[in-house]
């Protein structure tokens, strides 16, 4: 028999482990792995039987996966629990899978999953996707290849306020880029700007641009939303782009690529003069022009804000709330606004209002629609997340599936989530749901055919955890999903504060 463990020929016993023992005193264990475990330097075994453990540490000298290793328990009998993990040269775990077998079996499969990473690359101070709660959801986008941008910004203590940017492949490795001259992380901002900044990126065929709602330094202090472009190669526009100036507190942003290779923008703001918050967007050229000019999406005075927006074929879908309600409003391809609604998309009930709502594309130019519900009767009650199908013309088509009834309905779980689509259709949902005092907060994703039917239960997202990971961002790879969020664990490499993690997440059949 082959006994291939990381070093050629190794065994791991529970008890003695003879080398003289009959095939059959041997459990022959297969290791693989997702393709996001890179960069694998040893597997630490761990093995337990009938109240006894033992782990072993295996060097795997360079050798890819699938690795195998044998297992000898001469003597034991019953249930044998394997659990591997994959670590770096630098120890740090890249890998995570488990099996539970018989020890009588001749052979086990373990398939180790992705971890978590940190994605800034500057770890003084505070960096974060946002840190605003109507933000989140909308900081990550991809190529048709699977190659990802993600952008956050930091908390201006360590810089000027600025928005960053960095880019992986579809197995989550740093991918070199002309604006960083390497793999690490870049600066978007051409200026600096202040504290409410919250950046949004979206991907087409060919192109990514980032928008974010900015203030000029004093003594200028204009406030507006500013766009750049960043090339397949990842180059950076030589300046950054004015979208609109003087619009007072936009916030919220937005953005998603048509077909015809441009891109819609909405935000929430209060325009000058106005004291009702509006809903606004703008048709975005590849390189941040914007020749239409700044439309109002929303109608009437009623205070509206947590806008979203989605694109499926050459249209697109904004939505906003407004008394618990949800409305809708498609968009062309050329930025031409559907009719007003008068009645919502969504209405809310006697027991539960509307918070926030995310959008994707689905088949056939329709849209799916995820949209957080909290309860009106408490702060304790669990609050839920749905899923809409929508037609391309902006209507519901028929009645929702529930993500999760355990979404929260506190203050902290007031906030924005993600929800992507995958070129399959396939959907992801991933939200955070908070203690009633907001300092500890838990990620929880969920993934779903097209049709809204689930293909996983509930799953944890961060493999790093302790004090609060929320405020998350999802986007459909080729193959998978990848997940960023604000971490708070203080956990190396990044101990100074917050940080931006991501990890790479496989639907069960991938």
């Amino acid at each position: 028999m082959r006994r291939l463990a990381v070093a050629v020929g190794a065994c791991i016993a529970i008890g003695a482990c003879s080398n003289s023992a009959p095939k059959t005193d041997y459990l022959l264990v297969t290791v693989n792995a997702r393709p996001a475990v890179h960069d694998a330097a040893a597997l630490s075994v761990t093995l337990a039987n009938a109240g006894t453990m033992r782990t072993d540490t295996l060097m795997l000298a360079g050798k890819s996966f699938p690795v195998t290793f044998s297992v000898s328990a001469p003597g034991r009998t019953g249930d044998l629990a394997i659990t591997v993990d994959a670590t770096d040269a630098g120890g740090v775990v890249v890998g995570h899978g488990s099996a539970m077998t018989a020890v009588s079996s001749a052979a086990a499969d373990v398939l180790l999953d992705s971890t978590d990473f940190v994605v800034n690359t500057d770890y003084a101070g505070d960096q974060f996707p946002t840190d605003g709660f109507q933000a989140a959801g909308f900081q990550l986008a991809a190529l048709p290849d699977g190659t990802w941008t993600t952008v956050f910004r930091d908390s201006c203590q360590q810089s000027a306020c600025n928005v960053f940017a960095r880019r992986f492949d579809r197995t989550g490795k740093p991918v070199p880029t002309l604006a960083a001259a390497s793999s690490n992380a870049f600066v978007v901002t051409a200026r600096p700007s202040d504290n409410l900044t919250e950046p949004a990126v979206a991907s087409s065929q060919t192109a990514t641009v980032v928008v974010w709602n900015f203030t000029d330094p004093p003594p200028v202090s204009t406030t507006g939303v500013a766009c750049r472009p960043l090339t397949t190669p990842g180059a950076l526009g030589a300046d950054q782009t004015t979208i609109i100036a003087k619009e007072t507190l936009p916030d919220a942003l937005g953005v998603t690529a048509l077909s015809t290779g441009d891109f819609l923008a909405a935000w929430n703001a209060i325009p000058d003069g106005i004291s009702s918050n509006l809903i606004r967007m703008a048709l975005i050229k590849p390189d941040c022009s914007n020749p239409g000019g700044v439309l109002t999406v929303s109608t009437g005075t009623s205070f509206v804000d947590r806008n979203a927006i989605a694109a499926s074929d050459d249209h697109a879908l904004v939505t906003w709330v407004g008394s618990g309600d949800l409305y809708a409003r498609t968009a062309s391809s050329t930025g031409t606004l559907s009719t007003a609604p008068t009645l919502p998309l969504i209405s809310h009930t006697a027991t539960d209002k509307i918070v926030q709502a995310r959008i994707t594309a689905a088949a056939s130019g329709g849209f799916a629609l995820a949209v957080r519900w909290v309860s009106t009767t408490g702060e304790t009650a669990p609050g839920k997340i749905e899923l809409y199908p929508v037609s391309g013309g902006g209507a519901v088509l028929g009645a929702p599936a529930l993500i999760t009834d355990q979404s929260g309905s506190n203050i902290y779980d007031d906030d924005g989530f993600g929800f992507a689509s995958r070129p399959d259709g396939s959907l992801m949902a991933v939200w955070h749901v908070c203690n009633p005092n907001g300092d500890a907060c838990t990620l929880s994703g969920r993934i779903f055919r097209a049709t809204g039917e689930p293909i996983t239960d509930t799953l944890a997202i961060a493999t790093t955890t302790g004090n609060s990971q929320k405020l998350p961002s999802v986007v459909g790879l080729p193959d998978a999903f990848a997940v960023v969020w604000s971490d708070a664990s203080g956990k190396a490499p990044d101990t100074a504060g917050q940080a931006v993690r991501a990890r790479i997440i496989y639907p069960p059949s991938s």
